[in-house]
């Protein structure tokens, strides 16, 4: 069985390359990311089964994390948004947000420590 490449959960490499090596800017756009509301509109939708809310939230954190190389989090809501569309369940729901949930969380503390620790 191959052994699946561990994701980081942010690429700053990766991030400052979009960002044509502009620390300042790349930095802005992870302190907006923090601010975002786009998590938040995904939970609350889905909380209310709105299938369609949910899935417009969850493709704006998966645009968000893609430019912003939060590579698990990109991953986990791409996937995320798979499974939405087939859910049939509140369970099924639920099982979905704190599967974004966990990543966003990390996503949110690695965006932190970064901030901290950059110059």
């Amino acid at each position: 069985m191959a052994q699946q490449k561990k994701l980081l959960v942010i690429n700053s490499e990766s991030g400052l390359e979009r960002f044509i090596g502009n620390k300042k800017l790349y930095r802005d756009y992870l302190e907006k990311f923090l601010f975002d509301g786009s998590y938040e509109e995904f939970c609350s939708a889905a909380a209310m089964e709105n299938i369609v809310m949910a899935d417009e939230a969850l493709h704006t954190l998966i645009g968000t994390s893609a430019n912003l190389s939060l590579d698990r989090l990109h991953t986990v809501a791409s996937e995320a948004a798979l499974k939405l569309k087939m859910s049939d369940s509140p369970d099924k729901i639920q099982a979905i947000v704190d599967m974004v949930s966990e990543a966003y969380n990390e996503a949110c503390i690695a965006v932190r420590k970064y901030l901290e620790s950059a110059d």
